[in-house]
């Protein structure tokens, strides 16, 4: 459609303006809200406020000028439309429809001059509507003062609030608001309307054009009108998938498939001398990495059995097919995982960050155990580290409540040896912290896992209390006595703590301490609490002191101890 300027000049519009949807029929994909509106016209019935959000390029704007147009230009008794009506809705120009940017006045002054025009009557139609864009930018004053007229406007006034976030709008707007919420478009009614525009304009296209292009819009019918537009005129008329990979930007390269290959198998060189020659050869490597991920995503759907929805070839999903067939789904998630989180904001064409998140995957450093280098299924359940040392992977559930990142706090403690800190298992188990009311029994000979269980006590102390309050109080003068295969005893300086701990199981005691016991030798363990009496006979016993009343004395007989001595 070619329009002329106020200066004589003639402009060619744009396609998304150009087949701009002029009635209800005309707006795809959103058929729910249309055929409620449609209701709405037909009974005469309007609400005086909606709210319509969505994404981008959904209708939003398109669907409020469309209500405003067919509430005012109403058939005649005889059924006849008022053409002129519905053209100056088209094209713009109607004085009952008044469209406000919220983007640029957004402040109280435009929402109080506002206030004071809704009181005049229409112009022509029976109602004044006004359609207030992208709403959500309003100040907090501008929307207190619209309160009360939104809540109560005169009887010819109707407010649309369009806006894509929708949780920006305070809960007071929204509630006085019929809302609607507008969908994402599919790839299938995208795909249909740029078939429609595309006859309509002339363009010679396939299918699998018209799929390449809807892809792009990420569900915006706009901005796939847009891409339409811009390919024409670089290309004409005459569209194929090269020109359009050409036209939008995109990389045709078969490194693409081999950078993919190479990040779920986890072959680094083949992976970086790919990436080194596609910079080499000045390709971008923004878009590269968008073509790798979009790979590994067909891939990680073909591996799920979610392929279903694919536009891909019978050769393009075969040789995924071919890809996958030796790789772990969790492998393909985690280099998708890695790759989407790559960051080209300072340069597009620095290939350093895909190739550190190539390394880091081959390598297993900086993307934790979980995500190390994939190993067969022959292999058991564990990771292999840069060295190629096995480590053991173990997963230990807590029967009384779920395991937290706190227990973790423990495994940089060596499961089989002392912490460089800390000296020799056995000059730990002879001197412990400062912390401990007394000192362990003189027994000889010990085993080296009780010694590195030892060593390792006050952390356990400190993770058992973090996990449940009264089980660290607990274990405060606890100690491991021994630990012979998945069975740990943990003696006590005094009866009723055994007890506790023995029967508080609902409560959690005995799991929280197992739990962090099992966090530091890297296997599930039961704890057996025992009354250990040599502990009683052990260090210097600290001060006690009888304050006065029974229930101090009686703490004092359950083991209770002074630890502030006040005059």
């Amino acid at each position: 459609m070619v329009q002329q300027s106020p200066a004589g000049e003639q402009y060619q519009q744009v396609l998304y303006r150009k087949w701009r949807p002029r009635n209800f029929a005309d707006i795809v994909g959103q058929e729910p809200i249309t055929t409620t509106l449609q209701h709405v016209v037909e009974t005469s019935t309007p609400a005086h406020a909606y709210l319509f959000s969505g994404p981008r390029g959904t209708g939003k704007t398109s669907t409020g000028r469309i209500l405003a147009k067919a509430l005012n230009c109403r058939p005649d008794i005889a059924g006849n439309v008022d053409a002129e009506c519905e053209n100056a809705y088209d094209e713009g120009r109607a004085f009952d429809l008044i469209e406000m940017d919220a983007a640029s006045n957004r402040g109280i002054d435009e929402i109080r001059d506002l206030r004071e025009n809704v009181g005049y009557a229409p112009a022509i139609g029976p109602y004044k509507v006004y359609l207030i864009d992208e709403a959500h930018m309003l100040t907090d004053a501008a929307f207190n003062a619209l309160l009360k007229t939104l809540e109560e406007p005169p009887p010819h006034v109707i407010f649309i609030l369009a806006t894509t976030e929708p949780h920006r709008i305070p809960a007071t707007i929204s509630s006085r608001c019929q809302r609607f919420d507008f969908r994402r478009h599919t790839l299938p009614i995208i795909i249909g309307r740029l078939k429609l525009v595309g006859d309509r304009e002339g363009v010679k296209a396939t299918d699998e054009v018209y799929g390449l292009i809807a892809r792009q819009a990420t569900g915006s019918l706009r901005d796939a009108e847009n891409l339409l537009d811009q390919l024409i005129a670089y290309h004409g008329t005459q569209l194929t998938i090269e020109n359009v990979r050409l036209g939008l930007g995109l990389v045709i390269d078969a490194r693409v498939e081999v950078v993919a290959r190479a990040a779920i198998h986890r072959e680094l060189a083949a992976g970086l001398t790919a990436i080194t020659a596609a910079r080499d050869d000045g390709i971008s490597m923004k878009p590269f990495v968008h073509e790798v991920i979009y790979m590994l995503r067909n891939a990680l759907l073909i591996k799920a059995g979610a392929d279903n929805q694919l536009a891909l070839t019978r050769d393009e999903i075969d040789d995924l097919v071919e890809m996958t067939s030796d790789v772990r789904t969790q492998d393909i998630v985690t280099t998708l995982s890695v790759f989407g989180k790559l960051d080209f904001s300072g340069d597009a064409y620095d290939s350093l960050p895909v190739e550190i998140a190539l390394a880091e995957l081959c390598t297993g450093i900086n993307i934790g155990p979980e995500r190390a280098r994939p190993t067969a299924p022959s292999q058991g359940t564990g990771s292999t580290d840069v060295s190629g040392n096995r480590k053991q992977a173990t997963r230990y559930e807590s029967r009384g409540r779920s395991t937290t990142a706190e227990v973790n706090a423990i495994s940089k403690s060596s499961p089989t040896g002392p912490r460089r800190d800390q000296g020799t298992p056995s000059q730990t188990a002879a001197a412990p912290s400062s912390r401990q009311a007394f000192i362990a029994p003189d027994e000889g000979e010990v085993s080296s896992e009780l010694q590195a269980l030892r060593s390792q006590w006050d952390e356990i102390r400190g993770v058992t209390k973090r996990l449940n309050f009264k089980a660290g109080a607990l274990v405060v003068t606890a100690f491991p006595k021994s630990i012979e295969g998945d069975q740990v005893e943990i003696g006590f300086r005094y009866p009723n703590h055994v007890e506790q701990i023995r029967e508080n199981e609902n409560g959690g005691l005995l799991a929280a301490l197992e739990q962090a016991i099992s966090s530091a030798v890297q296997r599930e363990v039961r704890v057996a609490p025992i009354l250990w009496n040599e502990l009683n006979n052990t260090g210097p016993a600290p001060a006690r002191k009888t304050l006065g009343g029974h229930l101090v004395e009686e703490a004092n007989e359950l083991g209770a101890i002074v630890i502030e001595d006040e005059d």
